[in-house]
């Protein structure tokens, strides 16, 4: 039988659509199938509600902004999405205490600028992305995308 925490909350469409593909084949269990999902969408994980069900609904998991966040909470954020998600987690605009808190918990991530991504596999999908700035003073924001 399948890890509860393999699929995890942070479901996509093609995640979703796995998950009841494995119920109805008989590997998974329904009632490990409804545990998964009544943890959706949000996780309270104290300061902050996090949202495992945006993917489904935009397409990209959320993404955590570190203004206005105490380090302890971005910590707490960040840890939430890397044990139940499925896919990258970014942290972005955050200052030094926030990225080295977070590095300290979750250990190391690629960094750009203020943010920091925790990658994981994830199938690949054929996509152009073009980023634009309007001058040197965008470099910062266009790097981060």
């Amino acid at each position: 039988m399948e890890e509860l925490n393999d699929a995890g909350p942070d479901m996509d469409e093609v995640t979703l659509r796995q998950l009841i593909s494995d119920v109805r084949d008989g590997s998974v269990d329904p009632d490990d199938a409804v545990a998964r999902l009544t943890r959706l969408p949000f996780a309270d994980v104290g300061d902050a509600l996090v949202d495992h069900h945006r993917a489904i609904r935009q397409g990209m998991p959320e993404a955590v902004y570190g203004p206005g966040k105490s380090a302890d909470q971005c910590v707490a954020i960040v840890g939430e999405l890397l044990e139940h998600g499925t896919g990258p987690v970014l942290l972005t605009r955050a200052d030094v205490v926030q990225r080295a808190a977070c590095l300290d918990a979750h250990g190391s991530a690629d960094e750009a600028n203020q943010s920091m991504l925790w990658r994981r596999p994830t199938p690949t999908r054929e996509a152009n992305v073009l980023v634009i700035t309007a001058g040197t003073s965008d470099l910062p924001v266009a790097h981060e995308a």
